[in-house]
């Protein structure tokens, strides 16, 4: 019986020291608590990869990162590392981004705190030398998440403008007459709606991470990487203004129905195909004005089969008392969120085409709208319908009101500040005004003066919500005139 006693507690010891010498142990316990804590950031990234075409490449990001530590294999394991509590620090900053971006609706910052909690790990686990050796393959994790549609769209736009024009520019130099009103270029036989031919602009994401990936397969410059990384942008203007070129030439010789089939089939791939080869043309220059050095090849060479001079490191294994704390921190959140959740309350109301088609004189007609706007408005219940007045002089007036139940998911309100001068719309005045509420009480909305192909338009708006209403006007720096 005594030595029973004394036996047992040696064996626990045993167990648990095989364990905490083991990171492959540790991640598995960690990897059921993370799950469960991510598991609606997983599915809304899987969902958004299958839905939206510009977000094809989030699949690879990971496996790239993989591939990379994988490569590196030699090379890390010669790293000293030793667990630092430090982590500790990283993992609750994750987890307070967690916290935020589900108390405030938002993925992307949920998204953001998945990939600073892999950081916090490495560093509890493994240290900072560790974690300074991966420090790339992280960081490129931060490409699978997608940029918010809200910011994504204030940094596409200026650069569809610049497509337009270059892609107008280039139409002119082949002698054939266009006329360019914003996003929409007039040929003599048809409109070029730019603004339906941008998804290379749009997927700028996948193309920086297209960039980035061929930069590290193809040249071991760390400032090589960087360049062909920051050329992403300037390459994706100018195929999609090489794409439209080609599609304008296709419409003036060949047809209408030539060029919308070659931008419907091709509209993906050949911005993808035209961006490669530029990329392939810059690192070729890039080679031929500033030749690797021999002794910095060597140099790769010998890092890469991760031969060291010097003493085997030292390492330190961390302790169940580091995975302990992970623990506490990933399962406490998790718990804290589940109580805190609660089941959305959305206010009864009526539908929108309930609305009276009479006000007053003014006579309304709906009209459908067609699947590519309702892929753009994304989920919501909307309404279409033009008010005509009834008299010796009618008077139109086209309005329409978008309704979002929620905004729990990772839809946003498509401003009209981005499809207006998207579909060709030019500003040349606009302020912000104080329109009578129903009660009687002021509130702002945006007014524009816009002009197109002659005519002149004024368009008011504004968002509402939880009985409020806000203008929400950003600012362009747009002038009047300035597009055209």
């Amino acid at each position: 019986m005594g030595d029973s006693v004394q036996v047992s507690p040696r064996i626990v010891e045993k167990r648990a020291q095989v364990f905490a010498d083991s990171p492959w142990l540790q991640a598995a316990g960690l990897l059921l608590p993370v799950g469960w804590l991510y598991a609606s950031t997983f599915v809304g990234l899987a969902g958004q990869w299958w839905h939206d075409k510009d977000v094809g490449h989030i699949p690879f990001v990971p496996l790239f990162s993989l591939f990379i530590l994988w490569q590196n294999r030699q090379r890390l394991r010669a790293v000293a590392s030793g667990p630092s509590w430090t982590g500790a620090f990283i993992i609750l900053f994750a987890m307070a981004l967690l916290v935020l971006g589900n108390l405030g609706a938002d993925v992307f910052t949920s998204r953001v705190s998945l990939v600073v909690l892999l950081a916090g790990f490495v560093v509890l686990f493994r240290g900072w030398s560790f974690f300074r050796a991966v420090l790339f393959p992280w960081a490129f994790l931060f490409l699978m998440i997608p940029i918010p549609k809200i910011i994504l769209q204030n940094i596409t736009f200026p650069l569809q403008m610049v497509a337009s024009k270059v892609a107008t520019a280039l139409l002119q130099l082949a002698q054939i007459p266009v006329y360019r009103e914003g996003n929409v270029i007039y040929l003599p036989v048809m409109p070029l709606e730019v603004a339906e031919a941008c998804s290379g602009i749009r997927s700028l994401l996948s193309l920086i991470t297209l960039a980035l990936i061929y930069g590290y397969l193809m040249d071991q410059r760390k400032w090589v990487r960087v360049v062909l990384g920051i050329s992403a942008m300037p390459i994706a203007v100018a195929a999609n203004g090489f794409r439209i070129f080609g599609t304008g030439l296709i419409g003036q010789y060949f047809g209408r129905d030539k060029a919308e089939g070659f931008l419907h089939s091709f509209q993906g791939w050949l911005v993808f195909v035209v961006s490669l080869l530029m990329l392939f043309a810059l690192h070729g220059l890039i080679n031929r004005i500033w030749k690797e050095r021999p002794q910095a090849k060597g140099e790769r060479d010998r890092l890469a089969t991760g031969t060291q001079v010097g003493a085997e490191p030292r390492r330190t294994r961390a302790s169940l008392a580091y995975l302990a704390m992970a623990l506490v921190l990933v399962l406490g959140t998790a718990v804290g969120l589940q109580v805190r959740t609660r089941t959305e309350v959305l206010p009864s109301r009526a539908e929108l085409s309930s609305m009276p088609l009479n006000i007053d004189g003014w006579v309304g007609k709906d009209y459908a709208l067609d699947d590519q706007t309702l892929d753009i408005l994304g989920r919501g219940e909307f309404l279409s319908r033009n008010y005509v007045s009834q008299g010796d002089s009618p008077t139109e007036v086209e309005m329409f009101i978008a309704y979002y139940p929620s905004q729990r998911v990772s839809e946003t309100p498509h401003s009209p500040d981005h499809c207006l001068f998207g579909a060709g719309f030019v500003p040349s005045h606009r302020d912000i005004v104080q329109l009578p509420g129903p009660d009687g009480r002021p509130f702002p909305a945006n007014r524009y003066v816009v002009s197109k192909a002659g005519e002149r338009f004024l368009v008011l708006y504004w968002f509402q919500a939880h009985g409020r209403a806000i203008s929400n006007l950003s600012d362009r720096g747009l002038h009047p005139h300035e597009s055209q």
